[in-house]
C-alpha cells in the first residue's frame, strides 16, 4: 500500500488515536494489532485525521465511529456483544443504532432505552415482562427482536435491520400518497398488528414513524412493546403522561385521552389516524390546544376526510371512518378484520372498478354526546350504547307491520289473494249443500 511520505517508525504515534481504538474496544485485539503495526510501519499515516480517513476507506470504522474517536468520546461504541455501526435515529424511548454482533457479523438494528425510562425500577421490571412477550413474534410486518439485555443501568433491544424508511419520512419526501399505496400500507400494518394482539401485546402508540417501510415495498410495524415502558404504573393519568405514558396526543384513541384500559381497538384508531395523515399530510382532529383536540376525538368530529381529497372513493371513506369510530364497539373489532377490509379495498383501487356496494358496512352508532373534557373524558368513553326503542310486542305476529315492510308487500298480495280463494270457495260450497236439501227430500 502507499504510504503517507513519513518516516517510518516503531515508536508509539504521537497522537492519542491508537489509545482511542483500543480503549472503544470496537476492533478486535488482532484487528487492533494488525492497525497498529501498518501505522508503526507507515503503511497507515501516522496523523489522526489521515489515520481515520484512511481507516474509513478500508472498512475498518464507519464514519460514525472515527467521528466518535476523533471528538475522545470512546463510551458507548460497544453494548454488549454488539459494535455501534452507525446511528439511525432518536425518539422519546431512545435511540436507535445500527449495530453488528461481534462474534457472528450480523446487522442488526439496537434500540437504546432512553435513561429516564431506564432508571425507574418499574420500567426494569416491564422491560424483561415485555421482552418475554416480543420474543414470541414472528411475523413479515413485525421487525422482530432477536436479542434484550441489561447492562449496568443500560436497557437494549436487538431488532431485525431493515433499510428503509418509516412512512413519516415518506410523507416528508413525497407529500400525500396515492389512495392505492396508503391502502396497501394500512393493511399489512393491521396484518402485523394482528399478529401481535393475538398473543396479547397491545402497541398504544401506532403512527406513521411507528410504521417502516423497506426497500422491497413491505411494511414492518415497530417498537411494540416498548409502549409498555412509558408507563411508570397504573395510577398515571393522562396530565402527567402527556407524550409518554399513553402514547402520541395527535394519534391515540379516545379512551387513551381517558387514560382507562385500553385493548386492540384503540391501536385500530390509531391506524386510521394514521390512514388519514398519510393520505393528506394533514390530522384529522386539528386544535389550538390539547383540549380542542381531545374533545373533538371524544365526539368524533374529524374534519371529513373528503374535504382534503375529493377523488377517494366511497368505499374508502366507510371504512376509513369505520377506523375513527369514536367508540371501541363501532370500530373494526379485531386487526384481521381490519386487514380483510383493506385488502378488499386494494383490489378496488387497483382495479380502478366501481367499490361494490352489495355489503356495505353496518353503520356507525351515532357519536358521544358533547362533553367537558377536562372533567368527563371517562364518562365519555365508558357511557353504554343507545338503548334500542323497539315497538311494543315486539315479536308477535301483525299483518300491519308485516304489510309495512316493502320486501314483503308481495308475499301479502300472494296471501290475500290465496285467502279470498278459499272464502269464496267456501261460500260457494256452503250455497251448494242448501239448495240440494228440498231435492233430496221431495225424492223421499
Amino acid at each position: 500500500m502507499e504510504n503517507s511520505g513519513q518516516p517510518k517508525s516503531t515508536d508509539v504515534p504521537p497522537h492519542d488515536m491508537l489509545r482511542l481504538i483500543r480503549h472503544s474496544g470496537i476492533l478486535s485485539a488482532r484487528q487492533f494489532e494488525e492497525v497498529r503495526g501498518k501505522v508503526r510501519s507507515g503503511e497507515y499515516p501516522r496523523d489522526s485525521d489521515a489515520l481515520a480517513r484512511r481507516l474509513i476507506e478500508e472498512s475498518i470504522l464507519t464514519k460514525f465511529q472515527a467521528d466518535r474517536l476523533l471528538r475522545n468520546k470512546v463510551h458507548g461504541l460497544v453494548v454488549g456483544r454488539y459494535v455501534i455501526l452507525d446511528r439511525l435515529g432518536e425518539g422519546g424511548r431512545g435511540r436507535v443504532f445500527r449495530a453488528q454482533h461481534r462474534l457472528m457479523g450480523r446487522v442488526v438494528a439496537l434500540k437504546v432505552i432512553a435513561p429516564q425510562i431506564a432508571s425507574r425500577a418499574s420500567s426494569i421490571a416491564r422491560f424483561h415482562r415485555e421482552m418475554r412477550l416480543i420474543g414470541r413474534l414472528d411475523h413479515p410486518n413485525v421487525v422482530r427482536a432477536f436479542d434484550a439485555d441489561q447492562v449496568g443501568d443500560l436497557l437494549y433491544i436487538v431488532m431485525e435491520y431493515v433499510p428503509g424508511r418509516s412512512l413519516d419520512h415518506v410523507v416528508a419526501e413525497r407529500g400525500s400518497l396515492s389512495p392505492s399505496d396508503v391502502v396497501n400500507y394500512m393493511a399489512q400494518a393491521a396484518l402485523g398488528l394482528e399478529h401481535a394482539h393475538e398473543r396479547g401485546i397491545v402497541h398504544r402508540d401506532v403512527k406513521p414513524s411507528n410504521l417502516f417501510l423497506s426497500q422491497e415495498g413491505q411494511v414492518k410495524v415497530l417498537d411494540l412493546g416498548l409502549s409498555a415502558l412509558m408507563e411508570a404504573d397504573k395510577e398515571a393519568s393522562f396530565a402527567t403522561a402527556a407524550g409518554l405514558v399513553v402514547g402520541t396526543v395527535n394519534f391515540m384513541s379516545p379512551e387513551q385521552c381517558a387514560a382507562i384500559e385500553i385493548d386492540c381497538r384503540s391501536d385500530l384508531f390509531s391506524l386510521g389516524c394514521t390512514m388519514y395523515y398519510l393520505l393528506t399530510c394533514r390530522l384529522p382532529f386539528p386544535g389550538d390546544t390539547l383540549a380542542e383536540c381531545l374533545a373533538l376525538r371524544i365526539r368524533g368530529c374529524q374534519i371529513p376526510i373528503t374535504d382534503h381529497r375529493s377523488d377517494l372513493s366511497p368505499r374508502l371513506v366507510e371504512v376509513l371512518n369505520r377506523l375513527l369510530a369514536p367508540r371501541p364497539q363501532d370500530r373494526f373489532q379485531t386487526a384481521g378484520e381490519a386487514a380483510a377490509a383493506l385488502y378488499d379495498l386494494a383490489d378496488t383501487e387497483a382495479s380502478g372498478t366501481p367499490p361494490p356496494r352489495s355489503t356495505p358496512l353496518p353503520p356507525i352508532a351515532p357519536s358521544v354526546p358533547e362533553t367537558v373534557v377536562s372533567s368527563t373524558l371517562r364518562s365519555a368513553v365508558d357511557s353504554p350504547p343507545t338503548p334500542s326503542r323497539d315497538p311494543p310486542g315486539r315479536g308477535a305476529f301483525s299483518w300491519a307491520g308485516l304489510a309495512s315492510i316493502p320486501t314483503a308487500q308481495p308475499v301479502v298480495i300472494v296471501l290475500l289473494i290465496v285467502l279470498l280463494g278459499l272464502v269464496a270457495f267456501g261460500l260457494g260450497f256452503a250455497l251448494g249443500r242448501v239448495s240440494a236439501i228440498p231435492i233430496l227430500s221431495g225424492g223421499r
